[in-house]
């Protein structure tokens, strides 16, 4: 299980999970960390409080997190702005800061309860649908969290939540508000519709070679070729090293002896615990004595999880009798660990004092892991020496090349010395379509002044993770204008597309021209070898017709409808459509399921509700005190 639950947080999914706790630790439960530092650096002041420069610096680290886990695969630090980071962050901060003394002036509070509800209830601390308190435990130590931490953090986000909660429930709607919003979003309309396809005209139009060229004449500018280069590079790819890498059979069996032994060291084992917290309102002698009471208890026979129910302050375990669930060692705290695996199966711990208080430790279940035959875990293994081996090679071969490519003139004395394959490229420009080129971190340094002007050799450059190169600058070609021989044909194309578009439009007005005089639109379509359908009664979310026809037709005024509105538009593609509207047909609310109105009605009172708060924030921000250091 513990196996699982590792596989489990070391994925995406996980990795994201722990991001926007990051995110929410930041935001509202720094504090807890840096409280009660004093002196320490401040980057702004709202109404006399500080924002210190630490928690702006997990919030920034935070906030970058969340975009790099939003990039996915692709993710690049160095395309975020940084500047513009920090300020949004900051920005973002300072409104926090303002909220949350603002719910607290209210006196708004959220019950404990509330907040382990919501933690047994978030999706990502399940396992197969149920709350895992050890996938929980984990997430929090790979995000540097604490559990009282992210409660803290926790109940400030809901506390902050509440007047926006608040004015968006007590938002309402008039019954004619809603009427008309009924009366148009299920409004329907009745039309007939053509449409002139341009590629039908290909035949009758003609672009001679002096369009072409005038064409060109007249808008060089249009054709301008981006500054370029003739490049050479060298490149180190740890997937092509792995593939000359050779693993022996004594090597496999080395790493699979020395797995062994850590399969059969480590044990899961499950554990229970009953906790008292040490505050305020309980000394740590009032712990002690209190949690001997309960050891006294047990050892009389009491059961341990109607106990831990009953006495545990561990918001996480406590409901389920104090349950922890298995566990390997690394998992808890030194103490506890230490504490539970001294124990033997069913055995009691004596009081245990940890940073969370007083404890004791009952050892449910110890399982051992299964230890696979060589056999099983052989290909495995291979793959894993030969990858480390590949990622060792790639490292040094790396190293090396970026130093020697730093002494060299060329690449040719580095790739003749470590081997690899001395590459060129013509024509980089920011236009490139290769796909070592086109890399947005290659692009950011194609050319620089270092390499264009001073001829020196690119940095070691790390497109992704185990493949990286050196380029050279060998030959610069300015800006300029493409010839009209590079691009006649593109242009004869232009004229073409264009040429069509205006003959397709011609037949649609003259289409157009004979329907208003008066002309019927099946008739004239089928005299000049068009198509024209009638659509009726279409909805504006209608999804079957094509969307931009959709969009044309509810956006003609009703004054066009009775069939005396016809309208003619190019289209995105280039073609030409006709449209007659014939009848507008207004949504009717007596018509609609109660259970349809009530949902507009939350919509459009949810709408309101956000401008509320809005408006809300505006007067708080306006009104507080903010010092920017």
């Amino acid at each position: 299980m513990l196996q699982d639950l590792r596989k489990s947080t070391q994925g995406t999914t996980a990795k994201v999970v722990v991001g926007l706790i990051v995110v929410t630790f930041a935001l509202f439960g720094v504090e807890s960390i840096v409280g009660g530092m004093g002196g320490e650096p401040e980057v702004a002041e709202v109404n006399g409080e500080a924002i210190v420069e630490s928690e702006y610096a997990r919030a920034v680290e935070g906030k970058r997190r969340q975009i790099l886990a939003q990039m996915g695969e692709f993710a690049d630090a160095d395309l975020i702005d940084d500047n513009l980071l920090r300020s949004s962050v900051l920005e973002g901060l300072i409104e926090e800061k303002v909220l949350i003394q603002d719910a607290i002036g209210k006196d708004l509070f959220v019950a404990d309860q509330a907040i382990d509800n919501y933690i047994r209830s978030a999706e990502h601390f399940k396992i197969d649908g149920a709350f895992s308190n050890e996938r929980m435990q984990t997430l929090l130590r790979n995000a540097g969290l604490t559990l009282q931490g992210y409660r803290e953090s926790l109940r400030k986000e809901f506390i902050v939540a509440q007047p926006r909660s608040a004015l968006i429930a007590s938002s309402f709607v008039l019954v004619a508000e809603r009427d008309e919003v009924v009366s148009l979003d299920r409004q329907t309309r009745s039309f007939g519709s053509l449409v002139v396809l341009k590629s039908e005209y290909l035949d009758s139009i003609v672009v001679s070679d002096d369009e072409v060229r005038a064409y060109y004449d007249a808008n060089q500018t249009d054709f301008v070729k981006p500054k370029s280069a003739d490049v050479s590079y060298v490149e180190i790819d740890k997937i092509k090293l792995a593939a000359t890498v050779d693993v022996t059979e004594k090597e496999i069996r080395a790493l699979y002896d020395s797995e062994k032994q850590e399969y059969e060291g480590e044990e899961q084992r499950e554990a229970a615990h009953i906790l008292l917290k040490i505050n305020d309102e309980r000394t740590d002698e009032q712990a002690l004595a209190e949690i001997n009471a309960l050891r006294d208890q047990l050892l009389a026979g009491a059961e341990f999880s109607t106990l831990a129910k009953e006495k545990s302050e561990d918001d996480g375990s406590a409901s389920e009798g104090g349950s922890l669930g298995f566990a390997g060692r690394g998992v808890y705290v030194a103490d506890f660990e230490d504490a539970l695996y001294s124990l033997k199966e069913g055995g009691l711990s004596a009081p245990v004092k940890t940073e969370f208080g007083y404890h004791l430790i009952k050892l449910e279940k110890v399982e051992a892991s299964d230890v696979p035959s060589f056999d099983e875990a052989k290909p495995s293994l291979a793959e894993r020496l030969r990858d480390q081996k590949s990622s060792e090679e790639y490292s040094i071969l790396a190293e090396r090349l970026a130093d020697i490519s730093y002494a060299s003139s060329d690449l040719r004395e580095p790739s003749e010395e470590l081997e690899l394959e001395y590459m060129q490229l013509a024509g980089v420009s920011s236009e490139t379509q290769d796909p070592v080129f086109s890399n947005l971190k290659v692009q950011r340094v194609l050319f620089s002044d270092e390499i264009v002007k001073e001829q020196n050799n690119s940095e070691f450059i790390e497109l992704e993770y185990g493949r990286g190169l050196v380029f050279h600058v060998d030959t610069m070609y300015p800006e300029g204008i493409r010839t009209y021989e590079e691009v006649s044909a593109q242009v004869r194309i232009l004229l073409s597309e264009e040429k069509t578009a205006e003959f397709a439009e011609s037949v649609g007005q003259a289409f157009i021209a004979r329907i208003m005089a008066g002309e019927g639109p099946e008739l004239v379509a089928e005299d000049m070898g068009l198509k024209w359908s009638t659509h009726e009664d279409i909805a504006r979310n209608d999804v079957e017709l094509d969307g931009e026809l959709v969009a044309r037709v509810f956006s003609a005024k009703k004054s066009e409808a009775n069939g005396g509105g016809v309208f003619g538009y190019k289209s995105l593609s280039g073609n030409f459509a006709v449209v007659r509207l014939n009848k507008i047909l207004s949504g009717e609310p007596s018509e609609l399921p109660e259970a349809d109105l009530v949902s507009i009605n939350r919509l459009i009172g949810d709408g309101f509700g956000a401008i509320s708060y809005r408006n809300y924030k505006q007067v708080l921000a306006a009104s507080a005190e903010v010092t920017k250091i």
